[in-house]
């Protein structure tokens, strides 16, 4: 017991130290004078029997009646009161009897920092804050109040000044695995990747890490695309015994990260590691699901992703891969199922065109039908009168349109225009985006007007003169992509009078300008387009497929310009096979008028080896695709084909 009660009456002080306070209340209560029980020191100890009493309120009264002593006895109180009370739950009435102390005097660093955790559990994170940016402003480097700082600016989602903080403190935060931990999620949370990716390798060289640092360092290397250093230090934690559930799955992302040959098979070999150990994570279940769709294991995917959307059902992406899953395992009504619930979640256009591809193909095409008229009337109503009125109200949305910063930044380093303006640029490049999208509504839901945006189409002489050269007696392929006003192409096409097949997602219960000659690649299966392309070749059409785009996941892809994007060899090894000429053409803004570009692909006779004249012909594909990717960005179009993979 303190000094200040050494005067007390021994009984007193005796039943205190012992822990007997009810004896102590009565001693207080019956046996000492009048002038004894009003000196400050016998009524704080009578205080302290009381609380201890459960005459809680009677105690801390009596207590702030007496601040200063109380104070005093600041070790005492801390521990026979304030950690009782702490025990028992009683944690408001704790956090008053550290009012108390901290108000009477300087407050100590220990008062301060058990007041900020009890202020932090009941919800007050503010005014915990406070208490611990009093301990910093005494302490700067304090670890464990730079610690607890974080955390409560993280749980008070003030997600930026704690990642200032984190910033301001990273050189030093690897030296302690807690606050190394909380750094790495306040750097990662505010964006700070790079940042959290250098604190991320200074604390993998420590000796105290625990499996929630190990955790925190490798998501920090993933999340800055550091996935060679990812992948061998969270090798090295699992080896070292730290196997976790969270760590197998960040472990399996990173290699999927890399460019390594077996990275699909170490990437599923950990995720699947991460859903034995845990196989209630959303996330280790997503991943898995994912890279066995893409890679082709489509039965395997679906046990994963339906466990994904069981644990999280409102996440649209973990629906949607359920539903390409479905699909691609030929379990068309199920698919159709998800695909719906999908549109619910998110109403993307994507989606309705692959539900309705997905009911035709389980043969219920009144409900396709029925579904897809409906997504058409539904958007007629968001479009204007006049097709020029819509097409220049784009400028007003350009700065709400919101597209993955990778593609951006990846067109960005691509482009040949001498221009540094990157605000402007993007602008124009969103624009481009509203519309080719802006062109498709128009002609699914303006049929009875597609007059107009054909008034947009500069003159057709050149491409004209190209198509009337080309020897249509084996048909012609026309070589596309993901770039430009895409959905152009058919109105030009059908002006030339060319006799066209087009390969596009759309079903064919649509009623579009162009979807008699439609070759839906979301209402049938791989080979029965590939026939119908052959076949359409044959018949002397000339054949449009965008080499770029896919349904499938599980599509091939190639390296270019430093990232992977789709390519089917399929265009090329048929114009060798079939002895079919080829083009590649892109419709292109061009002075605010849609013109073409035109470029001829290596003739089938050129070489006899099919394998070399893929080659040359994926050569040439790249070549011009890159010609547009250097142009003007409303040519890039910034979604599906190339871009899909862009990170």
């Amino acid at each position: 017991m303190a000094q200040s009660l050494i005067g007390i009456d021994d009984d007193l002080l005796a039943a205190l130290r012992a822990g007997r306070w009810v004896e102590a209340v009565q001693i207080y209560e019956r046996e000492l004078s009048r002038e004894e029980k009003l000196q400050a020191e016998f009524r704080v100890a009578y205080a302290i029997a009381l609380i201890r009493t459960g005459r809680i309120a009677s105690g801390i009264k009596i207590l702030r009646s007496h601040r200063d002593l109380a104070a005093g006895l600041r070790e005492d109180l801390r521990r026979w009161v304030v950690k009782p009370l702490i025990d028992e739950g009683s944690t408001e009435r704790a956090i008053e009897v550290l009012d108390l102390l901290i108000a009477s005097e300087v407050a100590s660093v220990a008062d301060l920092r058990l007041r900020a955790s009890l202020l932090g559990r009941t919800n007050r994170r503010d005014a915990a804050i406070r208490d611990v940016e009093r301990i910093l402003a005494v302490e700067p480097e304090e670890v464990v109040a730079n610690t607890q700082y974080l955390q409560l600016l993280l749980q008070s989602g003030r997600v930026a000044e704690a990642g200032a903080h984190a910033a301001g403190i990273a050189d030093s935060a690897s030296a302690d695995a807690r606050l190394a931990h909380m750094a790495l999620l306040a750097l990662g949370r505010s964006g700070q990747h790079e940042r959290a990716a250098i604190l991320a390798r200074e604390a993998a060289e420590g000796d105290d890490i625990s499996d929630a640092l190990a955790t925190a360092i490798v998501r920090a290397l993933l999340d800055a695309a550091s996935f060679d250093h990812g992948v061998e230090a969270g090798e090295r934690f699992l080896a070292e015994g730290k196997e976790t559930g969270a760590l197998h799955c960040l472990v399996g992302e990173c290699y999927l990260g890399r460019r390594s040959q077996d990275r699909i098979e170490k990437a599923i070999e950990h995720l699947r590691a991460a859903t034995e150990l845990d196989p209630g994570d959303f996330r280790s279940n997503l991943s898995l699901g994912d890279v066995l769709l893409r890679s082709g294991s489509y039965e395997d995917a679906v046990e994963y992703l339906e466990a994904a959307t069981r644990l999280q059902p409102k996440v649209a992406q973990a629906r949607a891969l359920l539903a390409r899953a479905l699909k691609q395992c030929r379990r068309y009504s199920e698919a159709a199922v998800e695909f719906k619930r999908l549109i619910a979640l998110q109403p993307s256009p994507q989606w309705h065109r692959y539900a309705a591809g997905a009911l035709s193909q389980a043969g219920r095409k009144t409900e396709a039908k029925k579904l897809f008229d409906a997504f058409v009337a539904e958007r007629s109503t968001e479009l204007p009168d006049n097709f020029e009125d819509g097409l220049h109200a784009l400028w007003e949305r350009v700065d709400e349109v919101q597209l993955p910063q990778a593609r951006l930044d990846w067109a960005w380093s691509l482009r040949g225009e001498l221009t540094n303006d990157r605000e402007e640029w993007e602008r124009r490049a969103k624009w481009g985006h509203l519309a080719d999208h802006y062109l498709l509504n128009w002609l699914e839901c303006r049929s009875d007007r597609v007059h107009e945006p054909m008034e947009r189409l500069a003159d057709l002489g050149v491409p004209e003169a190209v198509l009337a050269k080309a020897d249509l007696s084996n048909g012609l392929i026309l070589a596309s992509a993901h770039i430009g006003p895409m959905y152009a192409g058919p109105l030009a096409l059908e002006l030339l009078g060319i006799r066209t097949r087009w390969l596009a997602s759309t079903p064919t219960v649509a009623r579009t300008a162009y979807t008699k000659s439609l070759i839906s690649t979301s209402e049938q299966e791989d080979v029965q387009v590939a026939h119908a392309f052959m076949r359409s070749l044959k018949q002397r059409c000339a054949v449009v497929i965008a080499v770029d785009g896919a349904i499938n996941l599980a599509a091939p892809r190639i390296e270019f310009e430093g990232q992977e994007i789709t390519y089917s060899s399929f265009a090329a090894r048929t114009a060798h096979q079939m002895a079919v000429p080829s083009l590649f053409v892109a419709p292109l803004w061009q002075d605010g008028r849609i013109g073409f570009m035109l470029r001829e692909m290596p003739p089938p006779g050129i070489v006899s080896d099919p394998e070399e004249y893929a080659d040359l012909w994926r050569e040439s594909y790249l070549g011009f695709l890159r010609e547009v990717l250097r142009g003007a960005p409303e040519n890039l179009r910034l979604s599906g084909g190339i871009w899909r993979h862009i990170r």
